[in-house]
């Protein structure tokens, strides 16, 4: 079983990284699993105490741990949701990717992990994104400018995702979890339930609206008039 710890894996995950080339991905591809087995492994991880039990049980899929609880990484979409998650200190408004995430918005997604709402210098990843003819304010993602490609860069990286202070007083309590069963994150449940709890205010955050979600805007105002 995988026992290193998530902090240990952010020291040696950047050991392979010189092997692997950057690779596009397309934005409306976000939540695509093909496109993500395509593109080169992320270069941070999180695999927990369970991962290899669960991945047996579960078709050899990829689990990744945050707080004992286990996310299934089968998209960059999932990929990000559990990195936002686990390291939400590095992002402003967080909320806004999970919101993205259980609409299934790609763009959303796919613009929110580019602009400078990621407050770190490198990513975890080695993905470039192109939005085609659609506006995007800031794409960071254009180049391989933020990747973490040589010493120096990973060295600030690992040091930009060390764990805050508060965390890593509760080693004590991460380490009995792990005696605890582990607690899977069901996106689909995650989603029907956000979506019955805000039905009655559906309408997307406006920093970052999509362009399905403007044109829709546009052409009900039309209709009201």
């Amino acid at each position: 079983m995988r026992k290193i710890t998530l902090l240990t894996l952010l020291l040696i995950a950047s050991y392979g990284v010189f092997s692997q080339s950057t690779h596009t991905v397309e934005y409306f591809n976000w939540s695509n699993p093909n496109t993500f087995n395509l593109s080169p492994s992320p270069v941070i991880t999180g695999y927990g105490f369970y991962s290899d039990s669960l991945s047996e049980v579960f078709d050899d899929k990829t689990f990744y741990e945050y707080n004992n609880e286990y996310y299934c990484i089968e998209s960059w979409a999932d990929y990000y949701y559990w990195f936002t998650q686990r390291f939400s200190y590095q992002f402003s408004d967080p909320q806004l990717y999970e919101y993205y995430y259980w609409v299934k918005d790609d763009y959303g997604m796919a613009s929110y992990i580019a602009s400078y709402k990621y407050l770190g210098k490198y990513y975890p990843s080695l993905i470039k994104l192109n939005f085609g003819d659609l506006s995007v304010k800031n794409n960071r993602l254009i180049n391989d400018k933020f990747f973490a490609q040589n010493d120096k860069k990973i060295e600030r990286f690992n040091k930009q995702l060390q764990t805050t202070k508060d965390e890593s007083n509760n080693t004590n309590i991460e380490y009995k979890r792990r005696y605890e069963a582990p607690e899977i994150f069901k996106k689909d449940q995650f989603r029907n339930n956000k979506l019955e709890n805000n039905s009655h205010r559906i309408e997307a955050p406006k920093t970052l609206k999509s362009p399905d979600s403007k044109y829709n805007s546009k052409n009900s105002d039309k209709t009201n008039k």
